[in-house]
C-alpha cells in the first residue's frame, strides 16, 4: 500500500484554523494519540485506530453507502503532521495539520486542510451538497471539537442524557 496520493486524484478542498490556549507539542501529542481521531471525527466518520499512526475509517454516506478507506499519519517536524488515504481507499485524502504560534503569546494557531475525492466524481459532489454533507463544515466541526478536547477534556454533546427529561430513562 502507498501512502502517498497523486495529486490529480484529489479534487476538493477543506480549510479551517483555530486558536487553542496549550502549547503546540501538548497539542500534537493530543492530536496523534490513537483514540482522539475516533473521538473527534464522530459526526462524519466512524474512526479505528490501528496502531500509532494507522487507521480505518468507515463513512456513511446517503441512501446507504459505506466509504471506506485506511489513512496512514506522518510527523513532518514540531509544526506540521500530514496523512494520506492508502491505496483502495473509497475516499482518496490527504490532510495537514500544522502549528503556529498564536499572536500574543496566547497558545497555539492550527490551520487544518483535508483534500479528498468525492465518490462519484461530479454526482458524488452534488449528492454531498444535497445531503448537506458540506466538507468545509466537517473540517470546522472537528476543530471545534479537538479544542474543547484539549481545553477540558471532553467534547461537549446535546446527545439525550440516560436521566434526561422526555425521553429519558428517568419517568
Amino acid at each position: 500500500m502507498n501512502p502517498v496520493q497523486s495529486d490529480n486524484a484529489i479534487k476538493a478542498a477543506a480549510r479551517a484554523s483555530v486558536t487553542i490556549g496549550r502549547p503546540a507539542d501538548e497539542l500534537r501529542t493530543l492530536w496523534l494519540d490513537p483514540g482522539t481521531q475516533s473521538r473527534i471525527w464522530t459526526h462524519f466518520a466512524e474512526v479505528n485506530p490501528l496502531d500509532g499512526r494507522t487507521a480505518e475509517w468507515l463513512a456513511r454516506g446517503p441512501a446507504g453507502g459505506e466509504y471506506r478507506w485506511r489513512s496512514e499519519a506522518v510527523e513532518v517536524g514540531p509544526d506540521e503532521i500530514r496523512w494520506s488515504s492508502l491505496d483502495g481507499a473509497d475516499v482518496p485524502n490527504t490532510g495537514q495539520l500544522i502549528f503556529r504560534p498564536a499572536p500574543g503569546d496566547r497558545g497555539t494557531e492550527l490551520h487544518l486542510e483535508v483534500r479528498f475525492d468525492p465518490p462519484g466524481g461530479v454526482i458524488g459532489e452534488a449528492v454531498s451538497k444535497l445531503f448537506h454533507i458540506v466538507p468545509g463544515e466537517i473540517v470546522r466541526h472537528a476543530l471545534y471539537k479537538f479544542r474543547a478536547l484539549a481545553l477540558t477534556g471532553e467534547i461537549p454533546t446535546t446527545d439525550p442524557q440516560p436521566a434526561a427529561r422526555k425521553g429519558g430513562a428517568d419517568r
